[in-house]
């Protein structure tokens, strides 16, 4: 698919965005819920789904078209996984920000031109799956406190050991993008430098692997890493040297976006399913989608996602077309906390609707409200983004 960019949408949709979605509709209509609750009971890769994103194009939404990309934008890119989840496809926010915002965002943006022209075109036509090693077990949010460290060796190899936490999708994965310290903490003049990436080697035997026990429905499972002397060597090196956590800023807003679009998605997904069900649902003799008790619960959550949606659209909007990081930054928090909160909102309406039969596993709203719940917590906590507005919007003192 190959479309022309429109320098200034404003707020009319535009021909590539209406492209954009129609396609994501067609190949979201390939794949009902049974083959979602399948993909997540047998803990399956959703391997013909994947496909047909590929195909699509929708991988390279952000790559430039040399290396075989659309080049688009994120603004393209939040619209191609909005729409796939409004349309059913459970989880596919999550795909997409372990494949296409940790590998092929990361790769365009920081990587050498070795490492994109031997990773980013099986990365957008399918053939090769990333994950991203970040989080740890002492560190959480306090990401400057990561344990993990990279020691040079005289050879100039790089020695590497701790513990990550919370992985997603890495027993799947063919490369990983691992952060981690190369001077420590108490020796940087800002806790924020001395951290560099590294592309990874997931299936190294130096690096085990333990499966979570995770109580959501989604395509990628979640895993604990323990890194014992892994090797990696100058080359491996994604960007410059001791400033991987500012280069990580250019991973972590377009995570957010994608992640917050799939929020939008999910909310969008089940007020459909509450609205079709209040509608054909009758009780004392007339649909309960009659009463106001049922009406405005629903509308009221409606509203919240078109606004919240329009935060979206503009913090991918200012990451396309601005060159001020932190003013676009603090509309991606903006847009993550607005986009995630009514995005669970949403499910918890429509399992309400649908009453006892909200629990249902056969009327998914229940699959969708465990799904969206996650997102209020990770990537980055509501409190977060509530802690980043306080002081970096308003001006308040740091509180954490």
């Amino acid at each position: 698919m190959t479309v022309t960019q429109s320098p200034d949408p404003g707020f009319a949709e535009t021909e590539t965005h209406r492209m954009i979605r129609e396609t994501a509709r067609e190949v979201a209509s390939n794949y009902d819920d049974d083959y979602w609750r399948t993909v997540t009971d047998e803990k399956r890769a959703p391997t013909e789904f994947w496909q047909d994103c590929a195909d699509a194009g929708f991988l390279g939404t952000t790559v430039p078209e040399e290396y075989g990309g659309e080049g688009m934008g994120v603004q393209e890119l939040v619209t191609v996984v909005e729409e796939l989840v409004a349309n059913g496809c459970l989880g596919a926010e999550m795909l997409f920000v372990v494949n296409v915002v940790f590998g092929a965002v990361t790769l365009t943006e920081h990587g050498s031109e070795e490492q994109k022209e031997e990773l980013l075109r099986p990365l957008v036509e399918g053939d090769l799956k990333f994950c991203m090693a970040l989080t740890e077990p002492n560190a959480g949010h306090n990401a400057p406190n990561m344990e993990t460290f990279a020691d040079q060796q005289d050879d100039g190899s790089y020695l590497i050991n701790g513990s990550k936490q919370w992985i997603s999708g890495v027993d799947r994965a063919d490369k990983m993008l691992l952060v981690a310290r190369t001077t420590p903490k108490e020796e940087v003049d800002k806790r924020t430098n001395g951290i560099t990436l590294f592309l990874a080697d997931p299936q190294d035997p130096n690096i085990e692997r333990r499966e979570l026990d995770v109580g959501i429905p989604t395509p990628e499972k979640q895993f604990e890493l323990s890194l014992d002397d892994y090797v990696a060597s100058e080359e491996d090196i994604i960007g410059t040297k001791e400033m991987g956590l500012y280069q990580l800023f250019d991973t972590v807003n377009p995570e957010r976006l994608v992640g917050s679009a799939g929020a939008i998605g999910i909310g969008r997904n089940a007020l459909d399913r509450a609205v079709e069900y209040a509608k054909d649902r009758n009780v004392f003799d007339q649909p309960i989608g009659a009463h106001q008790a049922i009406q405005h619960p629903l509308a009221e959550s409606y509203s919240q996602l078109e606004a919240a949606k329009l935060l979206v659209q503009k913090a991918a909007w200012m990451m396309d077309n601005t060159s001020d990081p932190k003013k676009t930054s603090e509309v991606s928090n903006l847009a993550k906390l607005r986009a995630t909160e009514a995005g669970h909102e949403a499910t918890d309406v429509a399992v309400q609707t649908h009453g006892g039969n909200g629990f249902s596993r056969d009327y998914m709203v229940i699959e969708l409200w465990k799904g969206s719940r996650l997102a209020t917590v990770a990537p980055g906590s509501s409190e977060m983004m509530r802690n980043h507005i306080a002081e970096h919007t308003l001006g308040l003192p740091r509180s954490y």
